[in-house]
């Protein structure tokens, strides 16, 4: 089966001791284990949905908000807009 261009395979050891230089290069990776997929990282950008809602999560977090808390306000923001 070919691979994808620009995706890098690697397996699970040297996804372990090369942690900090994969993550560096911000590409994604591909982890394999006995040559199957096991697991995919993918390089958080910036301004993507994913990026806005771990922004998010980190302030909530600061600021002492609990996650039954964000959820009951964000249950009320939703009844609020659709009504």
């Amino acid at each position: 089966m070919p691979r994808p261009l620009g995706v890098k395979f690697v397996g699970v050891r040297e996804f372990k001791e090369k942690l900090t230089g994969l993550l560096a290069k911000r590409e994604e990776v591909v982890v394999t284990r006995h040559g199957k997929p096991i697991a995919r990282v993918v390089p958080v950008t910036k301004g993507s949905p994913e990026n806005l809602l771990l922004e998010i999560g980190m302030v909530l977090r600061e600021a002492g908000v609990s996650k039954e808390e964000a959820l009951r306000a964000l249950q009320a923001a939703q009844k609020a807009v659709h009504g």
